[in-house]
């Protein structure tokens, strides 16, 4: 069973305040998904020789407050960097997990971190932003959720996405991008560090014993 990670992600456009959305993912049901998205959001994907990064990626549709908003686009390596990684959506998993997913997760209320299957741009996902239950069947019918909204609201998200100014495709006029993003790490809390350091105390007093008694026993055999 995968531990519950979050991930964060700063959205921004210039000229304009800035806004930081946190998302828990769904890693006990999709491991091998969310650990591929926490590495986009971390700059690991792709080892060292082709990492990419959702840093600086772009939002490409703004459809708020009544449907999504689109992000992730990598616009900045080139086509033959992209083509040669792995999909974000573990196919395997997608094939597995995706209808147990979407019947427990059936887009209620806006907040959820989805991707969908068989798209062009295979590292986009969309964030939703109301009820969307209509559309489960039809446009969203490979949608697969991941995630979900930890903070700030729904509500906090959408006031800021309205006042993103879009052309007739829905596409932000002014430049808009994830400027920031990464994993959110807990840090280990004071209790949990001293019991740590208790136990490694003990390791060392026990390994310390141990060493004395293999000294004693030595001693006795060829003393």
């Amino acid at each position: 069973m995968g531990q519950l990670k979050r991930c964060f992600f700063t959205l921004g456009e210039n000229g304009s305040e800035p806004i930081t959305v946190v998302f828990k993912l769904f890693c006990r049901s999709l491991p091998k998904t969310t650990s591929n998205f926490i590495d986009l959001c971390t700059g690991r994907y792709g080892g060292d020789e082709r990492h990419c990064s959702y840093k600086n990626s772009l939002v490409t549709r703004i459809i708020a407050p009544e449907y999504i908003v689109q992000l992730g686009k990598i616009d900045r390596r080139s086509s033959k960097t992209i083509s040669g990684l792995d999909e974000l959506l573990d196919k395997q998993e997608y094939a597995e997990k995706a209808e147990t997913i979407r019947e427990k997760v059936r887009l209620k209320h806006g907040g959820y971190l989805c991707v969908i299957a068989g798209k062009d741009s295979p590292f986009e996902f969309f964030i939703t932003l109301t009820d969307l239950r209509k559309y489960r069947n039809n446009e969203l019918k490979d949608y697969l959720a991941i995630g979900e909204l930890e903070k700030p609201s729904v509500d906090t998200l959408n006031d800021w996405l309205q006042q993103r100014e879009v052309d007739r495709a829905d596409k932000p006029v002014k430049e808009c991008r994830i400027v920031r993003c990464g994993e959110l790490v807990p840090k280990e809390n004071t209790s949990t560090r001293k019991l740590n350091l208790e136990a490694r105390k003990d390791n060392k007093k026990k390994a310390s014993g141990q060493n004395k008694d293999s000294v004693n026993a030595y001693s006795a055999l060829f003393g």
